[in-house]
């Protein structure tokens, strides 16, 4: 047995010696450093050695460059109702950015987005008979619930879809009260009731509190617990006061069933409330809007001033002009003498005479200048941006595009589109449509196992939904493409149907009479020319057979 290196002789150490080495030595190496820097000495655990960054700096335009933040709350909520100010002022009042709202709102819901159910048969274990049923049942139960979906009786379901999606673009969210309603007519209680996010606010009695933001009373974890809204003008003068005695507090679950419904686009980790979709480009349109009002303003002055009319001392024109003119201007000369301007108004121009000896000049309106169309082209293209838009398609200026720059341009505005479709969806849509099928389950119009539902309720009532189609440049193409992708096993006929709007087992319901009544009337069910070539495949099979 070898000896350790340090002790020799008699000096042979214990058990519990080698031991006590052994952690010493372990420790030192803990203790030494693993990292060198490029000068060889170590580098610290605790110290940092990335580069400065010069966006952080305080010179040149960067100078004085400190954004503010929020002190409290209730300072974010006031900056955020007046931006929601704002933005509801510029979207009724600005063309450009009414014209940017209804482009989504119209594009994204249209007439409203369909639901399409789609229960996963593998999971629940159905057969082929019963998916077909359950699939059947619930379409009927949606196709009764929708026209009397609006707690008011005014709006379908499509237009509830479209009133959320308006009040997300204005507002920055929606809120809509899920109630349940025994009243006559109604096929079944659940109801639908748009709620103005002007009417969610914090009572001003409750903001010691601490849990409630913004007029949302959030949990541990920051999930919505309940919603603060001022009372209408039937249960409560509006104009009272905030206080606690004019709020309802509305919680958003009683257990399993949803009671609010809150949407809105989170681009921060603790957000409560949303922000109107045009904030970032607010003073952007603002001036934008001011520019061209100016503008106009200023061409319709100068091109009133249609004609101007020498006249020399003693002539005519200017005893004329004192009979006829409808207005008169009295200014000053530059050598102080006084000035006399007659007009007579000639709908939708003016005349003017000229004092007697007066220089005359020509009137003209050189507005706008030639610099005007690439300046507000080069706005509205920000403003696109801010949209999250292709200019093309924000502004519907096709002018100057060709056929592969408005191509491209669609195909990037439908991926926006496409997103915004799949939010409303899941976060309006097929909340709804669940409570809708869970109410019908109890009313006995779905038929699946009564002990399994509430396990399988998602599953169950799981459905795609669809709305207005795209559309294409080149439509032949793309059917050629769904032919293409069809024949390969690559989509099926449903998926086809679907995407271009239609309900693939109505169509096929459709297409099965048709063949039917063309059958009976001895035409050709596919038409002349897919049955003569039909024909011919079938003598061709029948040759091959035969040899």
């Amino acid at each position: 047995m070898s000896t350790p290196s340090g002790f020799r002789g008699s000096n042979m150490p214990t058990s519990q010696q080698m031991i006590q080495a052994f952690t010493r030595a372990m420790e030192a190496i803990s203790q030494t450093p693993i990292l060198y820097g490029p000068n060889g000495r170590p580098l610290s655990p605790v110290g940092t050695h990335g580069i400065r960054r010069e966006s952080a700096g305080q010179t040149g335009s960067l100078k004085g460059w400190r954004p503010r933040r929020y002190r409290s709350v209730q300072e974010e909520s006031r900056d955020r109702a007046e931006v929601v100010r704002r933005s509801c002022d510029l979207v009724d009042n600005d063309p450009h950015a009414a014209g940017l709202v209804d482009t989504f709102a119209a594009t994204v819901v249209g007439a409203g987005l369909v639901p399409h159910p789609n229960p996963d048969p593998d999971a629940l274990n159905l057969d082929k008979e019963t998916d077909q049923t359950l699939t059947r049942q619930m379409r009927a139960v949606y196709s009764r619930w929708r026209y009397h979906a609006d707690a008011g009786q005014r709006f379908t379901f499509g237009q509830i879809q479209y009133l959320a999606k308006v009040s997300m673009m204005r507002h920055g969210e929606y809120f809509i009260l899920l109630p349940m309603l025994d009243e006559p007519g109604r096929p079944y209680s659940l109801a639908c009731q748009v709620i103005h996010p002007s009417r969610i606010k914090t009572p001003v009695d409750l903001i010691s509190r601490g849990d409630i933001r913004d007029g949302i009373e959030i949990g541990d974890y920051g999930q919505p617990v309940a919603a603060w809204i001022k009372k209408s003008g039937r249960q409560g003068n509006i104009n009272q006061p905030d206080i606690k005695a004019n709020f309802l507090r509305i919680p958003f679950r009683k257990g399993h069933r949803r009671c609010v419904l809150h949407g809105f686009v989170a681009k921060d980790a603790e957000q409560v409330r949303g922000w109107p979709f045009l904030s970032p480009a607010l003073k952007y349109f603002r001036s934008f809007n001011d520019l061209l009002d100016a503008e106009l303003i200023s061409n319709v002055i100068t091109s009133a001033l249609s004609y101007f009319i020498e006249t020399v001392g003693g002539d005519d024109p200017w005893s004329m002009a004192s009979r006829r003119a409808t207005s008169t201007d009295l200014s000053t000369n530059g050598n102080g003498s006084q000035m006399t301007r007659r007009y007579e108004e000639i709908n939708p121009g003016l005349v003017m005479y000229g004092e007697p000896n007066q220089k005359p000049h020509i009137l003209s309106a050189n507005r706008p200048g030639t610099t005007f169309e690439p300046f507000t082209k080069t706005v509205k293209k920000s403003l696109s941006l801010a949209a999250g838009l292709p200019y093309v398609i924000g502004f519907k200026d096709y002018e100057e595009t060709q056929f592969a720059g408005a191509r491209m341009a669609m195909l990037d505005a439908w991926r926006v589109f496409s997103m915004e479709r799949e939010w409303l969806a899941s976060g309006l849509c097929q909340p709804i449509f669940t409570a809708l099928m869970e109410e019908a389950w109890l009313r006995g119009d779905i038929d699946y196992p009564v002990e399994n539902f509430y396990r399988d309720m998602d599953l169950v009532t799981g459905c795609d939904w669809r709305g207005a189609p795209k559309g294409d440049i080149e439509p032949v193409k793309s059917t050629q493409s769904d032919v293409l992708l069809y024949k390969n096993n690559l989509k099926t006929r449903e998926q086809c149907i679907i995407e271009r709007g239609g309900d693939p087992r109505r169509v096929t319901r459709q297409l099965e009479e048709e063949n039917e009544d063309l059958t009976d009337r001895g035409l050709p069910v596919y038409g002349p020319e897919t049955a003569t070539e039909q024909a011919s495949d079938t003598q061709n099979e029948e040759n091959d057979n035969a040899e």
